[in-house]
């Protein structure tokens, strides 16, 4: 996820087409996924909430989106609207798979605490143990980094020309590159940008490369590639259909198209839908790497899987992958054969605050830290999702168009999240919170929804 913008004016935009499908699309959608009652209270009416999110599409031109909530032990409340592809006129349901950025990670990072819990792996144990080679910061050569620097964005090692350029050759080539060939000095795509000048665990520093090399570590301890691994151990045990690969994901629909708008034309940006003659030339070229399964060089490098941004999951998958979160804290309580209740504990406890340590703070968005975890603080004017939640446990996401949040509230017992893949302007903020105006007024809306019915 890169730097967010901020600003304190909402640009306001009319959509000018679609509207009339949309409008007819929102009054089967409100029939099909909203209930009547929660907790014994009338639900707001489906005009009223109809009308807001209307109103919250027109202003930000959004192709799509959907807001989800929970509360208590009432089922989820989907509020889809809007298309997942311009072209098909496919709508937004609560089963549209996205590529859903930077929440990967929080998966990612429940592969590696799996590892730690069948002491497989030890948090503190230098890299170079399991990698087979060193990953040193060049200004602090004496100072191994760590599992547990890497999952907290406390590592050193940042984002620049050098990673982009190691992401795009291991994303295009048939064979990708090995990460030593990035973090070694002696390797063809090695830079000294990819650390900080500051000391591995003293500075906050969040990091996409950290979590393509923990998608690779996986791979070293386990002996799995990283989505067969992800999918056993993560995944299947709470039956989720979401995977990081074509092999491991199994929805019936079509991943959402995510735009961006430049020059007033919707222009895909990612999972594009091809056309039928794009789809024959694929199939004469044959697969590529993450694809052909007997090529695949386990333990070498995961980052074509997506371990730091791939992964793609609908909003009903997402929200009870929430809902488990939540229970291991609130319940002491997991199914068989996913993580223990212990260990998400330990996944929450706060790594990083900065109130005490120093870091980049994104504008305020990010103001305490977990293993592969946000947590919101509620600090107004910054961290704030729900204005009524002190702390919240979650992610967000950001690329190629799409916003994402997903995060729950154990001391309400609240899940909320909300997913666009893009509107039509660029994304900015405002006074409110650090979070972007699209999304503060859409977590406005699930609040006071959440109001009306005693949460």
């Amino acid at each position: 996820m890169s730097s967010r913008l901020f600003s304190n004016i909402i640009l306001r935009k009319r959509l000018t087409s679609q509207l009339s499908l949309v409008s007819l699309y929102w009054l089967l959608s409100l029939f099909l996924y909203q209930s009547p009652q929660i907790n014994g209270q009338p639900y707001p009416t489906e005009h009223s909430i109809a009308d807001s999110l209307q109103q919250i599409q027109q202003r930000y031109d959004m192709m799509g989106g959907i807001l989800s909530l929970a509360c208590k032990d009432q089922p989820v409340q989907f509020f889809p609207i809007g298309l997942a592809d311009y072209d098909a006129k496919d709508p937004i349901t609560p089963d549209t798979p996205y590529r859903i950025a930077s929440i990967s990670k929080m998966i990612t990072a429940l592969g590696v605490l799996k590892l730690v819990e069948t002491q497989e792996l030890e948090l503190d144990t230098p890299l170079e143990h399991y990698l087979g080679f060193p990953v040193r910061n060049p200004t602090h050569p004496e100072l191994p980094i760590t599992t547990r620097q890497l999952l907290s964005h406390q590592s050193s090692l940042r984002d620049g020309p050098a990673y982009n350029q190691f992401l795009n050759q291991s994303y295009s080539s048939e064979v990708p590159p090995s990460l030593s060939k990035l973090l070694l000095p002696s390797g063809e795509y090695y830079s000294d940008e990819l650390f900080g000048e500051q000391a591995p665990g003293s500075w906050f520093q969040y990091s996409n490369l950290g979590f393509g090399i923990l998608g690779t570590l996986i791979e070293k301890v386990s002996g799995e590639a990283f989505d067969v691994f992800i999918k056993r151990e993560i995944f299947d045990p709470i039956g989720l259909q979401t995977g990081f690969s074509s092999y491991t994901r199994s929805y019936d629909e079509l991943p959402a198209t995510l735009y961006r708008k430049p020059d007033n034309q919707w222009t895909p940006q990612a999972d594009r839908r091809p056309s039928q003659e794009e789809r024959q030339a694929r199939l004469e070229e044959g697969p590529r790497y993450p694809e052909t399964r007997a090529e695949v060089l386990i333990g070498v490098n995961a980052i074509p899987y997506g371990p730091q941004g791939g992964l793609r999951i609908s909003a009903r998958d997402l929200m009870s992958l929430l809902e488990h979160m939540q229970n291991a804290l609130s319940q002491n309580y997991t199914p068989e054969g996913w993580l223990n209740p212990e260990t998400i504990a330990q996944m929450m406890e706060i790594q990083w605050h900065a109130d005490s340590q120093q870091g980049d703070a994104y504008g305020g968005l990010f103001r305490a830290w977990g293993l592969g975890v946000h947590i919101l603080t509620g600090e107004p004017g910054l961290d704030v999702m729900l204005g009524e939640s002190r702390t919240m446990f979650g992610h967000s996401g950001l690329a190629y168009g799409l916003v994402s949040s997903a995060y729950f509230d154990p001391e309400r017992d609240i899940r909320l999240s909300f997913i666009t893949n893009g509107i039509g302007m660029a994304f900015s903020g405002d006074d409110r919170s650090a979070f972007y105006s699209v999304e503060k007024d859409m977590f406005e809306l699930a609040e006071s929804i959440l109001k009306k019915i005693g949460c």
